[in-house]
Formats: C-alpha cells, sequence, structure tokens
C-alpha cells in the first residue's frame, strides 16, 4: 500500500519550495493521456486547440471558488472539439505549473495555490472516471476538511489539504461549518473521509456534535472521521470516544493514516471506492 512522503517533500514544505502539483504532472496526467491514446478513435479530430487564454481562464477558475466551473469549462471544451489528450498537454499541466510560478513569485498566497491545485487534480479525476471506465491508481479516495464555525485554522488546514493532494486524494477545503452545512456537505457528494479539528478542549463536545451529523447524513455508510488539533495531543482517549476513527498529529502523517484505515475497511469488506 503507498501513502509514504518521502523527505524532500517534507523539507520542500520547511524550505518554502513545494512540489505543487507534483502528483498530478508526475502520475494522474501521464496516467490519463495514455488512456486517452489508447481508446481513441482512430479517425479523430483535434478541433479545438489550447491557447494561453484558456490556460489563463482556468487559472483564474481554479483560485475562484465555484468549484464546478473548472468542470464546466473542461466539458465546453470538449464540445468544441479539444481532445482529452489536448487538455491534459496544453490545459492542465500548464495550469498546474501557473499555479506553481505564482507561489513562487508571491503572486497568490500559499492557501489559494493549495486550494487551486485541488479543485484541478479533482477535475483531472472526475474526467478520468468518465472515460470508459479509466481508473487512476494514485487516486486515495475523497476526503472532505472542514472546521468549526470558531476554530481559526484555515491556514492549518490548507497545509493538511496540501498533503492529501500530494498523496493522490480528491481534496475539498469547506469553510468554517456549522452542523447544517456540514450535514449538507457530506449529504450531496461521497467522501472517504471527512476530517474535523478541535484547537483547544472546551470544543470537544461540539465536535462530538458534528461527528455524529456526519455519520448521520453521509452519503457515504462507512466514511471515516478523521480528528486533529492539539485539543487531542495529551487526551488521545478523547478520539474514541467522539466516534473518531482516528487521530492525525500533523498535516505530514493525515492522509498517510486516512489511507491505512480506508484501504483496510476496503480490504476487510472487500469493497470498492464509491462514487466521486
Amino acid at each position: 500500500m503507498s501513502g509514504s512522503l518521502d523527505s524532500s517533500v517534507v523539507a520542500a514544505h520547511l524550505t518554502g519550495k513545494r512540489p505543487v502539483g507534483r502528483a498530478m504532472r508526475d502520475d494522474l496526467l501521464p496516467q490519463l493521456v495514455a488512456h486517452a491514446r489508447r481508446t481513441a478513435p482512430a479517425d479523430r479530430v483535434d478541433t479545438r486547440p489550447i491557447v494561453a487564454a484558456d490556460v489563463a481562464r482556468f487559472v483564474r477558475d481554479a483560485l475562484a471558488h465555484d468549484e464546478e466551473r473548472l468542470g464546466q469549462r473542461v466539458q465546453e471544451l470538449l464540445a468544441a472539439g479539444a481532445t482529452v489528450e489536448r487538455l491534459c498537454l496544453d490545459l492542465f499541466a500548464p495550469a498546474a505549473n501557473r499555479l506553481g510560478e505564482m507561489w513562487d513569485h508571491d503572486e497568490t498566497d500559499f492557501v489559494e495555490v493549495t486550494l487551486g491545485v485541488g479543485r484541478i487534480q479533482r477535475v483531472v479525476r472526475d474526467l478520468a472516471r468518465t472515460l470508459h471506465g479509466a481508473a487512476l491508481t494514485v487516486d486515495g479516495g475523497q476526503v472532505f476538511l472542514g472546521g468549526l464555525p470558531d476554530e481559526q485554522h484555515s491556514l492549518g488546514l490548507a497545509m493538511v489539504a496540501e498533503f492529501f493532494v500530494h498523496d493522490g486524494w480528491g481534496v475539498t477545503v469547506g469553510p468554517p461549518l456549522g452542523l447544517e452545512e456540514l450535514e449538507q456537505a457530506v449529504a450531496t457528494r461521497w467522501y472517504d473521509v471527512v476530517g474535523l479539528a478541535a484547537a483547544v478542549q472546551e470544543r470537544i463536545p461540539r465536535l462530538a456534535e458534528a461527528i455524529t451529523a456526519v455519520r448521520r447524513r453521509s452519503c457515504n455508510p462507512d466514511v471515516v472521521v478523521l480528528v486533529g488539533g492539539r485539543a487531542f495531543s495529551d487526551r488521545r482517549a478523547l478520539v474514541e470516544e467522539i466516534g473518531a476513527d482516528g487521530w492525525a498529529p500533523d498535516a505530514v502523517q493525515a492522509p498517510v493514516i486516512a489511507r491505512d484505515i480506508v484501504s483496510s475497511r476496503r480490504v476487510n469488506a472487500g469493497a470498492v471506492p464509491g462514487p466521486a
């Protein structure tokens, strides 16, 4: 089972030089290109080139907070005659590179780049799943990361999201959510893992309520709930008491722990991942 992060990735985070979008460029896109070439009709015609303006627009959409817009844009380009191979080579990869450049040149901040890369990776995976059931072997699953309204750790969640992205997950980072909004999020989209955090122990009861709500409304009946935050550092027994499946002490270990739990459950149940 894969899931470990090599020391170069950790060092990159510590030095501020992250391999933004590397998992997508090195693993997801080559797989999708290869599949597109194998399955494309012999008489295919690539009638819609991807130009610089398309890439710039795609990057803007990736940095916006309307996650459905990226998928709509891809479908528009396909309908206009662009091939999947063309999208991979001339749109997805350049967009990921551009986000990395924007981070390097301080044109946007860590949080926005992290979320933008996550949105693009989800579009890539969604596109692969529509092509004759194509599977991406580095796909760890879908994870939702969120906080409660009185928790202030959006940067911490973004750091966790970046490690999930690098480990091959589709990532959604939600704003601070009340119970109603959290229930809506998990009821309308399949997530293999829901990650929630609490910084202080006074907020543990609210987190327990949130976990109960997730399990009650999730469209994945076997959803894994992972918790994090300083509130659990010296009271590990709280994890089981509030109904969580595991605790991640830091961003580096979070995707590894999540993958271990999800993989173990799939093996035990003989199940396959649910819909994205």
